[in-house]
């Protein structure tokens, strides 16, 4: 009963305007900001037992500027995420440039453990895949913004967690998990975990190597990276970490992949989107190729296994084909992965 009624009082705060505006005009006062409304509240993501994220629409003026509408985002942690997210924002804010941003940090409510965030205006590469070409200049860009985020230097001390190699195994192990739990068919299963085992194979055997390490963003993927004129946005930094770079490369490499699947089908032009994001990438930092390789397959195992990505809103393939079609180009196709840098994807040239 207490926790219920907790709730209710803290609903209440959060998404009733006039409730608000105390809430979110002090944090605002710390960054800079004057509210004089909040305009509108709208829940945007609800996922139980973990967070929920609000989007305010706030009357503010900055600095004696004139007043004007802004978007500012709210995301409610239910367990202790937030404090660590809130000071990785800090940190990341220090090394935001001419190559990627992300958004403002407003403030952070311990008691409420809620963390608001700017927003960040323009559309995400996710909105805008379909119009771009094949080698379109905005991939470079997002080439180069990760790899300015993988110039960041590491704090002594902070946030960031270590997620290397053996924490992909980890993932490996839940998505595994998953598989057993589908009712595919069995010799679909058995094709799986069989990949798994390769690919765990191939992370495991550079697990203790002194290898290069860098901050990681940890889901970087279409959704989260806004083109705009200055500067690639990059959302929702919750996952950050420290590992090996080719981690987030082969991640986004794996979702442009996932993405052709999900609207066509077939792989149309990965391939030299891939290229044209690599070229960004290498321009600005160096990147072992076939390690590359090995993280976007882990990647896309674990992307086979997730059923919201076959939502026929989202996907012409159905759960079954999608899942197959992933899976399949996670297979190593024991030539290694030294001599063509896209020798994973499923289609030659």
């Amino acid at each position: 009963m207490v926790d219920s009624r907790a709730r209710l009082n803290t609903d209440r705060m959060l998404l009733d305007p006039v409730s608000a505006l105390g809430l979110l005009g002090e944090l605002g006062a710390g960054s800079g900001w004057l509210l004089r409304k909040v305009v509108r509240v709208e829940v945007v993501k609800e996922r139980p037992g973990r967070r929920r994220t609000l989007l305010y629409r706030v009357l503010a003026q900055r600095e004696g500027g004139p007043a004007r509408e802004v978007s500012w985002y709210a995301k409610q942690y239910r367990g202790s995420k937030g404090e660590r997210v809130w000071s990785a924002m800090l940190y990341l804010q220090k090394w935001t440039g001419p190559d990627f941003t992300m958004g403002e940090p407003i403030g952070y409510v311990p008691r409420l453990k809620l963390l608001v965030v700017g927003a960040l205006e323009g559309p995400t590469l996710a909105d805008a895949l379909e119009g771009l070409g094949p080698g379109d200049s905005a991939l470079g860009r997002v080439g180069q913004a990760l790899a300015s985020v993988h110039h960041v230097p590491l704090p002594r001390e902070g946030p960031f967690r270590d997620h290397g190699p053996g924490e992909e195994i980890d993932v490996l192990e839940d998505a595994r998990s998953r598989a057993e739990a589908s009712g595919f068919p069995r010799a679909w299963i058995d094709r799986y975990l069989e990949t798994c085992s390769m690919v765990e194979g191939a992370l495991a055997k550079e697990d203790h190597s002194p290898r290069g390490r860098t901050l990681l963003h940890r889901d970087f993927h279409p959704g989260q990276i806004v083109l705009r004129d200055e500067g690639i946005g990059i959302l929702d930094w919750d996952e950050a970490a420290v590992g090996e770079p080719e981690l987030d490369l082969g991640n986004l490499e794996a979702h442009l992949l996932l993405d052709e699947f999900q609207k066509h089908g077939a792989v149309r032009n990965a391939r030299r989107r891939i290229d044209a994001l690599r070229s960004g990438y290498l321009a600005r930092r160096e990147v072992t190729l076939d390690r590359v390789a090995i993280y976007a397959r882990a990647a896309l195992l674990r992307l086979a296994t997730l059923e919201r990505l076959a939502d026929p809103r989202r996907s012409v393939l159905d759960r079954a084909a999608l899942s197959r079609v992933l899976t399949e180009s996670a297979v190593p196709d024991g030539s290694g992965v030294k001599g063509d840098p896209c020798s994973w994807l499923p289609i030659p040239y």
